[in-house]
């Protein structure tokens, strides 16, 4: 072998040395238990808070706190909002290792987003003391049965917690999960179908605008993701 080949040969096997070690030490991820009592009091950092005053609908159609969390049995959901008439807190997942749709156009109640990366694996719609939830995949939405708490503060938020069976989302191993979600307080389509309507998003996308009115499907860039142990 000569001297070229070999400086070859040994790069390779540098490069696999060096993404071995990075996959054996990136941390893994949290697994948080919570109570569903309709609190949000022991998410404590992992719940996120949201401007209070940037919807294009107003304070009546607010996103206020969002979180997601998994331990080895569920996914957690955590949401604080207001809304009106059939306007709902939307939560869009993707769960790595587990393939989902490229968007949400099968589901039931006619929603149109799509992550810019990744695919829709679980999505859920709450209005406070109820709920659709549903698991996508290439073929079909499929309805997922949870548990669900739900309280009310004394300005009138609308606090919910959610419980998300792991088994049900076609997920195996927890410890090698990771979640990314985006929270949406959604509106349905315009008559036409070419818009969907949106009055407040967590994270903030940056293109909101106007009267919450976007085309079709509307792509989401900006997400959160599930905490890691450090």
């Amino acid at each position: 072998m000569g001297y070229e080949e070999s400086t070859v040969v040994f790069a390779a096997v540098l490069v696999v040395l060096l993404l071995t070690s990075c996959e054996l030490f990136q941390a893994p991820p949290l697994l948080k238990t919570v109570t569903l009592d309709g609190s949000l009091s022991d998410w404590g950092n992992y719940v996120y808070t949201d401007g209070a005053t940037d919807s294009q609908w107003g304070a009546n159609n607010e996103i206020y706190r969002a979180g997601i969390l998994f331990d080895a049995t569920n996914l957690y959901i955590a949401g604080e909002f207001t809304k009106e008439g059939f306007n709902n807190f939307m939560v869009i997942v993707d769960l790595s290792g587990v393939t989902g749709a490229q968007d949400t156009t099968k589901h039931p109640w006619g929603r149109k987003y799509k992550f810019e990366k990744g695919d829709v694996d679980f999505v859920l719609e709450t209005w406070g003391d109820g709920y659709g939830a549903w698991r996508f995949t290439s073929a079909e939405a499929t309805s997922v049965q949870v548990t669900l708490a739900s309280t009310e503060t004394s300005d009138g938020h609308k606090v919910v917690e959610i419980a998300v069976p792991l088994n049900k989302l076609g997920v195996t191993d927890p410890n090698k999960l990771s979640v990314k979600a985006v929270f949406v307080l959604t509106g349905g389509l315009s008559n036409d179908g070419s818009k969907q309507y949106a009055g407040d998003f967590y994270p903030n996308q940056g293109f909101e605008a106007g009267d919450g009115g976007y085309n079709v499907p509307v792509v989401i860039a900006k997400t959160i993701s599930n905490p890691l142990k450090k």
